[in-house]
């Protein structure tokens, strides 16, 4: 990674967030409103793959273009 790196730029951007004062909140909240602004859907996206791997939820790797399929839940109801 490099410094003009996107991912360079946020993990600096997170590393002094301090997310037990409400300035800590309310700049997470920002940051995660800009991201579902420039890419919707992407946070729920995020959540459902981090909750699958929490149940140990595998792709099958005896087929590699098996896909993980999420499904978008951006307008879930």
């Amino acid at each position: 990674m490099t410094a003009d790196d996107p991912t360079t730029r946020l993990l600096e951007a997170l590393e002094g967030l301090d997310l037990t004062s409400a300035d800590g909140r309310a700049g997470i909240s920002t940051l995660l409103s800009e991201i579902e602004r420039a890419c919707p859907g992407a946070i729920l996206r995020q959540a459902a793959r981090i909750e699958l791997r929490a149940l140990r939820w595998r792709r099958d790797a005896s087929r590699p273009d098996d896909a993980l399929a999420v499904p978008d839940l951006h307008d879930a109801a």
